[in-house]
């Protein structure tokens, strides 16, 4: 199998997912390997990028930008991989959407650029998140507050909990948490609402019930063409709300309940019927002691070698053959 992965390499910490499938890929003897960079993608309908094989270490990874590049024609190819990070550049999608015709994709870009985004989920997935709005009205938003006091916002698109704002009133003052900007007090709730639109004036942001059992962790499920690999259950390790491991989380091995079995049956079909096929699922307990679904993350899923760490479970090589299988049918 011809396989193109599309990554920058300076965005991936040193125990991050895509260096261990660089890893697995460029040493795996069914797989001929190519890396593009995310800056090298254009309208061009080409590739520019490097052929890899055998032994990758972190540091030829975190390095392969700085290789001579080879010109790499699409139709060439048996597979690509997309594994960029947020924030994704103007145009981005839409120079890879224009190859779908010449190459197969294991997301569809141009279905990516959408189903990646928290509004998508509320098509499919509203009835099993917690209390939520979608909404860009101040007034909206303050009856929502007025109501469920602390909530949370989410960015509509946003990656390792950058775009995540717990807002609570501590007396007169209203107070911020990010993982970012750290601790913030504002004089009234119009000033949060007036700071995060400036932070992301395109879209609106999803307001949530902040949940009370937030301390138990974020669970993970993974979830490849319709099969679920396996859960861990992410959790912080300073008392933070954000149990992110980008942001510091541990994790562990976890189960899959027969309701979030039932949730993914449900809801999966939405993003494989737009070409999309590595889910992460993720859940928060509720206040009634129940998971509930809190996001589907859809494309680039990190995680699966932590899974495979964790459980002794083959993860990787299940979905490096997938991968395998998947080019060739």
């Amino acid at each position: 199998m011809k396989l193109l992965c599309i990554t920058d390499p300076k965005t991936h910490p040193d125990f991050d997912t895509t260096i261990s499938l660089y890893k697995a890929f460029s040493a795996h003897p069914e797989i001929d390997f190519f890396h593009a960079s995310v800056a090298s993608i254009d309208n061009s309908g080409q590739f520019r990028g490097v052929n890899l094989s055998g032994d990758l270490s972190t540091d030829d990874f975190m390095s392969l930008d700085k290789q001579p590049l080879i010109t790499i024609n699409p139709a060439e190819l048996n597979l690509v991989f997309c594994r960029a990070d947020e924030p994704i550049p103007t145009g981005f999608f839409n120079n890879l959407s224009q190859l779908e015709t010449a190459v197969r994709f294991v997301n569809r870009p141009s279905q990516i650029d959408y189903t990646r985004r928290k509004d998508f989920l509320e098509e499919c997935g509203r009835e099993y998140m917690p209390e939520h709005i979608f909404s860009s009205s101040y007034g909206e938003i303050e009856d929502f507050f007025q109501q469920f006091n602390p909530i949370v916002a989410k960015m509509n698109v946003s990656y390792g909990g950058a775009g995540v704002f717990k807002i609570w009133q501590d007396g007169q003052t209203i107070c911020t948490d990010n993982v970012k900007e750290g601790l913030l007090t504002y004089s009234s709730l119009k000033d949060v609402v007036q700071h995060l639109a400036e932070l992301d004036p395109d879209s609106e942001y999803e307001f949530v019930q902040f949940l009370k059992n937030i301390d138990q962790g974020d669970k993970r499920i993974f979830v490849v063409d319709g099969a679920i690999y396996g859960a861990l259950l992410r959790k912080s390790q300073t008392g933070t709300w954000v149990h992110n491991v980008t942001a510091g989380a541990a994790y562990n091995a976890s189960t899959v309940t027969e309701r979030e079995q039932e949730i993914i049956a449900n809801t999966y079909e939405h993003y494989s019927s737009r070409g999309v096929y590595t889910l992460g699922y993720d859940f928060l307990m509720g206040n009634d002691g129940e998971w509930v679904l809190s996001e589907i993350n859809a494309g680039n899923i990190g995680g699966y070698d932590w899974h495979e760490t964790v459980t002794g479970e083959p993860t990787m090589t299940r979905l490096v053959q997938w991968l395998i299988d998947f080019a060739a049918s």
